[in-house]
């Protein structure tokens, strides 16, 4: 392990039901400050990895180390390592009878022990950051949907997390939202944040990524620049798959 990884899977396998292999013997390093998009088609395993990295979905084989802990170790307190890895989902998962405010701050004091004053400036600063300051006392209800899904994004931001994992964060969205969504994770991706992201977006992945990761059948078939993946890929499914979308 390199000395600035941050996550890596070893032969990282899930089976469901006995039958469908979701995931096969899958070997990743992702570094810190890398921003890593992962792409394939629907089925493919994306979102059972990235939901692997932080034991949402537990693994029937392999390990995966996060800052050079085995988190697949029945011993280690898994619940702590998630306050170090901020997940945004397709479905915003605000809580609707607190005020935005209160969602974003819930975490810090309950979880990181924050005072309330120092939560709530942290909250404050974040939500002006999305354009979303004087929405702090308003309700999940009385937001847009891309309006949601950045305050999803800042409510996990609130736990300063050493790594966003982001699972196809604008697929529920009207097309005209994923674009405020999107700038969002551009802004993060210039200040050095990690990420993991599943997009269906390429034009975003172009954009952002460090580095392209292209699942198909449960395995990463071909890694690369976004360059390398979108310009001149190698493996004929990742060519048949982007001859299809692009």
């Amino acid at each position: 392990m390199s000395d600035n990884s941050i996550i890596r899977t070893e032969k990282l396998s899930k089976c469901f039901k006995g039958k469908i292999h979701a995931l096969r013997e899958v070997d990743t390093e992702i570094h810190r400050g890398e921003v890593v998009v992962v792409i394939g088609p629907s089925g493919s395993g994306k979102s059972t990895y990235l939901r692997s990295l932080n034991l949402l979905e537990e693994p029937t084989g392999g390990r995966i180390f996060f800052e050079d802990t085995d988190i697949t170790d029945p011993k280690v307190d898994i619940n702590r390592v998630r306050q170090k890895m901020g997940m945004v989902f397709q479905h915003f998962n605000l809580f609707p009878h607190y005020t935005i405010l209160k969602n974003m701050t819930l975490g810090p004091i309950k979880l990181l022990k924050s005072p309330k004053a120092e939560a709530e400036e942290k909250a404050y600063a974040l939500l002006e950051r999305v354009g979303l300051r004087d929405r702090a006392n308003a309700y999940p209800s009385q937001l847009s949907g891309g309006q949601k899904q950045r305050i999803a994004i800042v409510r996990a931001l609130c736990m300063n997390p050493d790594v966003m994992l982001f699972d196809e964060p604008t697929s529920a969205l009207d097309p005209e939202m994923v674009g405020e969504v999107l700038d969002v994770m551009k802004g993060l991706a210039r200040d050095g944040m990690t990420m993991i992201i599943v997009t269906h977006e390429m034009g975003f992945a172009r954009e952002v990524a460090d580095t392209v990761f292209f699942m198909d059948e449960g395995t990463i078939m071909e890694t690369g620049t976004p360059e390398e993946i979108f310009s001149a890929p190698k493996n004929p499914r990742t060519q048949s798959f982007l001859r299809k979308i692009l």
